[in-house]
């Protein structure tokens, strides 16, 4: 019998360069942190439902040496940095949690069940404390409770890929969210300024007839000293300004209908040589007759269960104001408001201004729509069944939908499936979740087995039992 002798890589690179040239890994030309990026090509992979090798390589022996033990100490490494460079006040936003318990010291003795001198004190972390379950032979009930355990214990390769790429999206994630904290952190007064200029911000650049315009104009970036302006309005005469001891200078004009413009400048001392210096500025407002538009910001409808952002146009919002036939409507800013209708099948908004009435207009009111019905890893109808019962249940998805804070939960679903010998079954569910009858049915599958989701009803926002019509059909690859 003549024995084949099978090649070896004796480095990272050529282990790299051999996957290579046997199609399971293509290079993406991409670098981080000085290490090169392949693509795994899970088709070239003989035995993809083999979880023996990936868990031996993961899980190790019962002294937990192996990899997703080194992998979970440097996440609990690198957290810790990024705890300490985000403060404890941001914890919650870190994610890459590896402990089975974690939390404040009482909720963890709560869960757990032991006292204060069992807790592992998170270093860096605050008053946030963990209980990690050790890696015993002879307790298999707790070892199955840790994080290694419940992620890489037989698994198979695709899974494993996947899980690993989450964290590394988790990973950059938090590095992202601790430098974007560490730049809020600096203050303003760090900075060191070269220029200086003078500012001018308007209330408003259109206003009806009769009201006051009103603008503020300041030098940024300076010491909050008492300063001047001088302004002209429509090339008139100049008029002098007073800053209120905050470096603001709050300017006001009295003006009728039509285009105005005005310029000015402020007098302050140079930073550089101490002498009085001239910052100019402009700017301009309209003046309008009465007059007013009301639209909805989104379409031409507006909808039960949520706000529904309403625009009012035609002049400073803090002038006007305007109230709804039916529901409520909720000021959010000037001329912006929210409005989460009644019962009634139309509203109509009205709009005034110092007692008068500028205008309304009507607009018709309906039901939410409907979601769409998803599970989550399914691509293609197709998905692996560990991937199946990793997505966990089905949710609800608004799609095309351009109102914000729309949100849907399924209530309840048909899940319909085959047996071996034929005979069609069903389970019932009464919320979105797998229940332990279906991840049954799901964990004895074989691969081109196909299971069915149907009658899947769901909650929305305004608080309506719905029914789905379109089910979802799911094979097993």
């Amino acid at each position: 019998m003549k024995r084949i002798e099978c090649a070896k890589a004796n480095t990272p690179q050529e282990a790299a360069q051999m996957a290579i040239d046997k199609g399971l890994l293509k290079s993406t030309d991409t670098l981080r942190n000085g290490r090169k990026i392949y693509d795994i090509n899970t088709a070239k992979v003989s035995s993809r439902d083999n979880y023996n090798k990936p868990t031996a390589y993961m899980m190790g022996d019962p002294e937990g040496n192996g990899k997703a033990f080194e992998l979970s100490e440097k996440i609990r490494r690198f957290r810790r940095e990024v705890v300490k460079a985000m403060g404890v006040d941001h914890i919650h936003e870190i994610g890459l949690i590896t402990d089975s318990i974690y939390g404040p010291k009482q909720f963890v003795m709560e869960q757990t069940g032991v006292g204060e001198s069992a807790l592992k004190r998170l270093p860096g972390e605050g008053e946030y404390y963990a209980a990690k379950v050790d890696y015993a032979p002879t307790a298999m009930d707790a070892i199955q409770k840790g994080w290694e355990y419940r992620n890489f214990h037989h698994t198979v390769l695709v899974a494993d890929v996947t899980l690993l790429n989450k964290i590394i999206s988790e990973a950059q994630t938090a590095e992202l969210n601790a430098v974007s904290q560490l730049m809020t952190n600096i203050h303003a007064a760090d900075y060191k300024f070269d220029e200086i200029g003078a500012k001018v911000f308007a209330e408003s650049g259109y206003l009806l007839s009769g009201q006051t315009y009103k603008a503020q104009a300041m030098v940024t970036a300076w010491q909050n000293t008492q300063t001047k302006a001088y302004v002209k309005l429509d090339g008139g005469a100049e008029r002098e300004y007073v800053s209120d001891g905050q470096g603001v200078i709050n300017l006001d004009f009295n003006c009728g209908v039509g285009q105005h413009r005005y310029t000015g400048y402020i007098k302050m001392p140079d930073p550089k040589t101490g002498e009085m210096k001239d910052f100019p500025f402009e700017n301009s407002f309209v003046v309008a007759p009465p007059a007013v538009s009301v639209s909805a910001t989104k379409m031409n409808v507006v909808y039960r269960g949520i706000n529904n952002p309403i625009a009012v146009g035609g002049g400073v919002g803090g002038e006007i104001s305007a109230s709804a036939s039916s529901g409520t409507l909720t000021r959010t800013g000037n001329g912006t408001y929210n409005l989460l209708p009644g019962a009634a099948d139309e509203v109509t908004i009205s709009v005034s201004s110092g007692g008068s009435s500028l205008g309304s207009m009507k607009f018709r009111v309906k039901d939410l729509p409907k979601p769409t019905a998803l599970i989550r890893n399914v691509v293609n109808g197709q998905v692996t069944k560990s991937a199946l019962l990793s997505a966990g249940g089905v949710i609800a998805e608004m799609k095309d939908f351009d109102f914000e804070g729309v949100k849907y939960d399924v209530v309840g679903y048909t899940f319909r499936y085959k047996t071996k010998a034929g005979t069609t079954k069903e389970a019932k569910a009464g919320s979105g979740h797998f229940t332990e009858e279906i991840k049954s049915a799901i964990s004895g599958s074989n691969v081109g087995d196909m299971f069915q989701f149907t009658a899947i009803q769901v909650r929305g926002n305004d608080g309506k039992v719905k029914t789905l019509e379109t089910p979802i059909g799911v094979e097993i690859k």
